[in-house]
């Protein structure tokens, strides 16, 4: 491995957690940081009152902060989880987990069309893309909301000279939001380092921007990182 070569990622800190590679060096410059809400007393008493029949969660963290807060005041429900690492927290705490094939925002909504007839909880963070929401509006499905953490976008990341860097051979951006950070801070990109993306609407807001995506992977940002590691040691370029 070429040590003075590096792929950056932009995963949040609290949410970073090293990954161990052969073909490629890993620099984590998160644009965003995560931080979790105080328990809502008004939740709870919502909670209590409308016994959602299935809980969406679309993160881990944010899954973390809900069996931490909401979970007492719910009465066994149906849970939809994102990816196979949320799910892996709700399976501490319950059995009665789906997730859907394709691990994204029209994955979930493809299963929460066998749920229109019950209320359905999401929670999520208040930077959550407009998906869901959009769609169960449009058919008239009763759903609350929960915000129960907060994605706070950083300042003076130093993502642009990074990127720019002759070292830098890519970037791995894992949220919508920080692909308009990234849009932001680096402007019109044009040469030949690879733009990696977790998520078709990730992809899709880069490819809104001008950027040309290499790969998108699912919601598992350790099952992307193997594949792009796969990737560079059969290609040689890292070598």
């Amino acid at each position: 491995m070429d040590t003075s070569k590096y792929i950056i990622t932009t995963r949040p800190g609290i949410k970073f957690k090293p990954v161990k590679t052969q073909c490629i060096n890993i620099l984590n410059i998160p644009l965003t940081s995560i931080q979790a809400r105080n328990f809502d007393e008004n939740i709870s008493k919502e909670l209590i009152q409308a016994k959602p029949g299935v809980i969406v969660l679309t993160s881990s963290f944010g899954a973390m902060q809900f069996f931490k807060n909401y979970y007492k005041f719910t009465a066994n429900p149906d849970f939809v989880a994102i990816g196979e690492k949320t799910a892996d927290i709700i399976r501490k705490y319950a059995g009665n987990v789906k997730v859907p094939t394709g691990k994204d925002s029209y994955g979930v909504l493809e299963l929460l069309s066998g749920y229109e007839n019950t209320d359905i909880a999401l929670f999520r963070s208040n930077e959550s893309n407009n998906i869901i929401r959009e769609s169960l509006n449009r058919r008239g499905v009763k759903y609350h909301e929960y915000h129960v953490y907060d994605v706070i976008q950083l300042e003076n990341t130093g993502l642009k000279d990074s990127f720019l860097s002759p070292d830098c051979n890519g970037i791995l951006i894992t949220s919508s939001m920080e692909a308009r950070i990234f849009g932001e801070t680096v402007g019109t990109y044009t040469g030949g380092k690879k733009i990696y993306s977790i998520g078709k609407i990730t992809t899709s807001t880069l490819e809104s921007l001008g950027y040309k995506v290499s790969l998108t992977g699912n919601s598992d940002f350790e099952a992307m990182l193997e594949k792009i590691d796969k990737e560079n040691c059969s290609s040689g370029e890292w070598i």
